[in-house]
């Protein structure tokens, strides 16, 4: 294995292996736009200049490849390659560049969206001087194009690294973007009768170093350095992507992906991204809520749970098999828990039964057509999982009573499917529905219990790999909004039976009794930053940057 020195640093680095990623991987800083490790180098922004001791003059660190020396010619009779990141040589010519990428930048950094995680704006303090040495107009470019539905391109802020153009023709394989004109007036372009609008678009945001590419949605919302960020899992498939959730005063504002090779690489979808813009149609429940004819009561969570125990007992001919349970795979594996053990209390069953919905087709990257990204957290529950689509009137039909956690089966359902849902359930003696939406199904219940959302509360998944995440809370819920698994403990103490504490923690030792994979593991292994796989397939990786 060659022997190199980065500066001061001596290592032993791959054969073939690039300057820029060997630095990078120990620690050593070299500035950098163009090279990113999902796509292909092409060494374009000329920013990561090092000195490399015998070459004649500086070399792009992101496209200089290590290789061994004979032994008569190491140099200073061991080295296969000596590089300098910070010698004068080095530091002028990334100047020099620099210099060049901000001759005609706008001045906009005020306004700019990407202000707080700007690379440009992170090395011109670095590396750039104090003082423009340009005596004549900028020149100007188009500002505010719409170039996709979910994009808006200011081509005065654009610095050629080309990135989007690589993402477009390797990951998304659309093809959308090019460059046009020459010299000075060269932009990131269009091809004509086109437009930017793949499943995967705004990920061209995500790694535009600069402030180019903004996302519609989030554009103008709030400056970076306000969010209070926490690490998630996207609840929009079975995929179950890495993301970050980027929240200000109580409202989520933008998802985006966190680099895991195991599950999602550095990407996700669209549709993933803008729950945001789906989390604001919603009509929310303030309190726990029961119906008497057309009339509902609101209740205080230390009345509701003798309160609901009181309704069910209203009931004595309701057996067991009077019981429709449907689960879903919207549900971490504590509240899963929690919802066995509610059905083995009150109804003398285990587990209910979960609908797999699934729409679309899956995609050559990550989009998967199941809907819920926890059925295969409910199979290691032991939990039975119904055939994909499987029409849940079939499962409704019949029953005098029915208790629905996140799912809403009438506004799911369309057509003849609607209408026997709702006919099944308007006949029942007593519907209970816990939601974090006070959904069309929950208008015909007789009990409503309002939920955290995914992103009020802690929880364990498992994607359709078999990968485990925990996913964190991103902002506090309203004090009557609670994960099920609260609910459960409050429900089951009620009725006089044991529970274990409402908590997280105290869910989470329960879900480990049920699932083997998780036997061995702390709470500290499944935060996010730390996976544990659960018998991952080898088949179905993740295209093109899997170990980025």
């Amino acid at each position: 294995m060659p022997l190199i020195r980065i500066d001061d640093q001596e290592i032993e680095a791959p054969q073939g292996e690039t300057i820029l990623r060997v630095a990078l991987k120990h620690g050593i800083a070299i500035p950098y736009y163009c090279y990113h490790p999902a796509l292909s180098i092409v060494g374009q922004c000329r920013m990561c200049l090092v000195e490399v001791k015998g070459a004649p003059k500086p070399l792009t660190a992101c496209s200089t490849t290590i290789g061994t020396l004979p032994p008569g010619k190491k140099i200073e009779g061991k080295y296969d390659m000596v590089v300098s990141t910070k010698s004068e040589t080095a530091r002028k010519a990334q100047r020099g560049v620099l210099e060049f990428l901000l001759l005609n930048h706008p001045l906009d950094c005020p306004i700019c969206d990407q202000a707080g995680e700007c690379q440009l704006q992170e090395y011109s303090y670095t590396f750039g001087d104090p003082a423009s040495r340009l005596e004549f107009e900028k020149v100007h470019a188009p500002k505010r194009v719409d170039i996709g539905p979910h994009v808006v391109f200011d081509v005065e802020r654009c610095i050629k690294c080309t990135r989007c153009i690589r993402f477009c023709q390797e990951i998304s394989k659309t093809g959308e973007l090019t460059l046009s004109e020459r010299g000075v007036y060269t932009r990131v372009d269009i091809f004509p009768g086109r437009e930017l609008d793949n499943p995967y678009s705004v990920c061209t945001v995500d790694i535009c170093p600069v402030g180019a590419l903004t996302s519609r949605e989030f554009r103008f919302k709030e400056r970076v350095w306000f969010l209070k960020s926490v690490n998630s899992v996207c609840q929009e498939c079975s995929r179950g992507c890495s993301v970050r959730v980027d929240a200000y005063k109580g409202e989520v504002l933008r998802l985006v992906p966190r680099d895991n090779p195991q599950v999602n690489g550095p990407w996700m979808c669209d549709y993933g991204r803008l729950v945001t813009e789906r989390m604001k149609g919603l009509d929310l429940a303030g309190r726990p809520l029961l119906r008497s004819g057309a009339v509902w009561q609101g209740y205080e969570w230390k009345e509701f749970g003798a309160a609901l125990v009181e309704k069910m007992a209203g009931f004595p001919a309701l057996k067991s098999d009077s019981w429709a349970v449907v689960l879903s795979g919207r549900l971490s594996l504590e509240e899963m828990a929690g919802a066995q053990a509610v059905s083995q209390a009150f109804f003398e069953r285990s587990a209910g039964s979960v609908p797999d919905v699934a729409w679309g087709e899956d995609d050559e990257l990550l989009i998967r057509k199941e809907r819920r990204p926890n059925l295969m957290g409910a199979r290691l529950m032991g939990i039975p999982v119904g055939e994909q689509n499987a029409p849940l009137s079939g499962l409704l039909t019949g029953k005098k009573a029915a208790l629905i956690l996140r799912e809403d089966p009438v506004g799911d359902a369309q057509g003849a499917e609607k209408a026997a849902v709702e006919t099944a359930l308007a006949s029942m003696d007593l519907v209970i529905v816990a939601d974090s939406a006070f959904t069309d199904t929950a208008r015909l219940a007789h009990v409503f219990i309002p939920l955290a959302g995914w992103h009020e509360m802690e929880g364990v998944t498992v994607n359709f790999l078999g990968v485990a995440q925990k996913t964190a809370r991103a902002v506090v819920p309203p004090r009557d909004r609670r994960p099920f698994y609260e609910v459960a403990s409050l429900w089951l103490t009620a009725a006089g039976h044991e529970a274990p504490e409402p908590t997280f923690p105290g869910w989470h030792a329960k879900v480990k009794e049920s699932v083997p994979g998780l036997a061995g593991t702390s709470i500290k292994d499944l935060l996010p930053n730390g996976l544990q796989v659960l018998d991952a397939p080898a088949k179905d990786k993740v295209k093109k940057g899997e170990g980025a």
